[in-house]
């Protein structure tokens, strides 16, 4: 019975439990026959035999083996329907407040300049790829101090400020504890240049280059044999455990060879190491994927086409039969040929296969498509009864709805990534750093920034783009609508939407709007009236200065003077504004100045009575008299 738990082991004693734990591990997943089913899905995708060739040959009883792969073009479609949406990142504060919103609106910058700069974006997407052919996937997030900016030198050794590193890895490299959902520690094998890690580690300079891939005893099974050729390379091992009852404060230790290179607590708010799966076998460790279930199809499917080929390449040169036993066949100049029989031979047709072969071929493509959740319409070649966009677009979202599972863990393990990115930058940026965030409310292109402009971020969530934003006929009715209540006026921001299907530019001053609101309602709670401008919205001011009025502001009278003094200043400017000007703040067309009226013409009397004016119709000789006699009358007189 072991006395002591293994992770709390002396460091003279820890590289040995970690390599027992490794061969642990190893064993297990060969022994249940989880490596194997990785290794399959694997080399079926990539269309790889177990030797590691591609399998397009034909052995030695002439049978060709063809493989048509149907399988990866289902799974590369399953992880378009995954990850075509873009993420967009919301990060949480712990307060409300403008200076909240202001680092939330930062922090979000921030991951989406990671997510497009620092290929955290095709981390993740790989990440989806690789959950989906090889059941499980890690996204690894350490603090690196061997990137970022120079910041001085120490003899040879340039010091840097550290930055921010992502990197996937399978099931091959990670090793956990095994017996439930869920394990405290993690050990993560991950392939470096020796030479590099002996100078970031000079100390340990001697020990590290004799490391190798070939000659590390923890390297038991390998099925990317192909790729161990560069001696440059070694292993390293990284184990993690997270912080428990008997590890409070955690560990982080780092192995390369037999030397410990580090052995210190857990820097990290958590363990910087986040999985992914298409699935879990419930109760077990195990990941589950779409693409076990289609494995044995896609065998029998490479099976049925090398069976058809062999047929046709077998038979391809023409046979011929005859019932004379002296048929002589002689070769003639010119190509031809002079063949005697006592009756006339018939050619023999041996490369036709039976209908039901194609029937099969057609049964399990279908069934691997059912099996897959991914319908011929989201493959791009719909069915003949499917005529209409519309009818075509709810077979696609079946499709969608079939991998909803894979996306929100798509989401969660994005929101877990940009969590761990701004908590690593609060814990170890020392020095300012930048990053390029686009957007007017971000103040301009290039962003400077410190670790305490992050103090106030809980977490973040990702939203998953809505599919209607991945079309321009989607993009299209979002405009429609916004233009009908009245959101979205200015046309720029119209063709850049619909051109990028960004929601960015549009939201800019909604965000500026609520983040200049805020800063009132802050004054005005310190008993400070804002100034106000006349190009205010004033209604949505008032509306937004009411709403936070809680009980306690409204028996100080200190605030609430300044906030009804706030108030009546706005319905003052509201009243004073220009129509010209409200009509351009509002978007509607600006007032028509009035026509000037004309000069009433003197109707004709006499004796107090008005002469009938001419009818409509009248022949214009008669109306010319009518009028010749009304000027002929004598003035009339008032009558006093």
């Amino acid at each position: 019975m072991q006395d002591q738990y293994w992770a709390t082991l002396p460091v003279d004693e820890i590289a040995k439990a970690v390599a027992a734990r490794w061969d642990t591990y190893q064993q297990w997943g060969q022994e249940t026959g989880y490596f194997d089913r990785i290794d399959t899905s694997y080399r079926t995708f990539y269309g790889m035999d177990s030797e590691g060739t591609l399998r397009i040959s034909r052995d030695d009883n002439d049978v060709a083996q063809i493989n048509v792969n149907h399988f990866k073009s289902l799974i590369k479609r399953l992880h378009i329907l995954v990850t075509e949406n873009k993420l967009a990142f919301q990060p949480r504060a712990r307060q409300s407040d403008a200076k909240s919103l202001i680092e939330s609106d930062l922090a979000k910058g921030i991951c989406a300049y990671y997510g497009d700069e620092k290929n955290l974006h095709h981390v993740l997407s790989t990440a989806v790829l690789g959950a989906l052919i090889s059941l499980e996937q890690y996204v690894h997030c350490p603090w690196d101090l061997s990137e970022g900016y120079e910041l001085t030198t120490d003899g040879s050794r340039v010091i840097k400020s550290g930055d921010q590193r992502f990197e996937v890895y399978g099931a091959h490299d990670v090793a956990k504890n095994t017996a439930g959902e869920s394990s405290s520690w993690h050990i993560v094998r991950c392939k470096v240049n020796k030479y590099d890690e002996a100078a970031l580690t000079p100390e340990f300079a001697d020990d590290i280059p004799r490391a190798s891939l070939t000659t590390d005893t923890r390297d038991r099974r390998d099925y990317r044999q192909a790729q161990r050729v560069d001696d440059d390379q070694c292993y390293k091992f990284i184990m993690y455990h997270a912080r428990t009852p008997a590890m409070p404060e955690g560990r982080h230790v780092e192995i390369i060879g037999e030397q410990v290179l580090v052995d210190k607590p857990l820097a990290y708010d958590r363990v910087p190491l986040f999985r992914l799966t298409a699935g879990d076998v419930i109760g077990t460790c195990f990941g589950d994927s779409p693409a076990i279930e289609m494995l044995p199809l896609q065998e029998a499917l490479n099976s049925m086409f090398s069976g058809t080929l062999t047929n046709t390449l077998n038979n391809c040169v023409q046979m011929i039969w005859s019932s004379d036993p002296n048929l002589e066949i002689k070769r003639l100049t010119d190509g031809q040929t002079l063949v005697t029989s006592a009756s006339p031979p018939s050619g023999l047709n041996l490369t036709a296969s039976g209908g039901e072969s194609y029937k099969m071929i057609d049964m399990l493509v279908s069934h691997q498509q059912l099996l897959s959740g991914v319908n011929s319409a989201a493959r791009g070649n719909p069915e003949s009864h499917l005529k209409s966009g519309t009818s075509i677009a709810v077979v696609i979202a079946a499709a969608i709805q079939y991998v909803s599972d894979l996306q929100k863990g798509y989401a969660r393990l994005a929101g877990e990534v940009g969590s761990c990115l701004l908590s690593n930058i609060r814990l170890f940026a020392t020095e300012e750093m930048t990053a390029y965030i686009t957007g007017v409310s971000r103040q301009g292109a290039v962003r400077k920034f410190h670790a305490r402009d992050l103090m106030d971020i809980d977490r973040v969530t990702v939203d998953l783009g809505s599919p209607l934003t991945s079309s321009f006929a989607g993009r299209s009715e979002m405009v429609a609508a916004w233009q009908q209540y009245n959101i979205i006026k200015d046309p720029k921001q119209i063709v850049s939407f619909l051109k990028t299907g960004e929601l960015e530019h549009v939201s800019e001053d909604l965000f500026s709007d609520t983040l200049l609101i805020r800063e009132e309602n802050e004054l005005i709670r310190k008993g400070i009236k804002p100034t106000i401008l006349l190009t205010d919205n004033h209604a949505e001011h008032i509306l937004g200065h009411r709403a936070p009025m809680s009980a306690a502001d409204r028996d100080d009278p200190v605030v609430m003077a300044a906030f009804l003094a706030h108030v009546h200043e706005h319905i003052a400017e509201m009243r004073a504004t220009p129509p010209d000007l409200a009509a351009v703040l509002t978007g509607q067309p600006l007032p028509q100045p009035a026509m000037p009226a004309m000069p009433a013409t003197p109707q004709p009397q006499v004796n107090g009575a008005a002469l009938p004016s001419v009818p409509p119709g009248t022949p214009p000789a008669m109306a010319a008299a009518l009028e010749q006699s009304q000027q002929a009358l004598p003035p009339q007189q008032e009558v006093l």
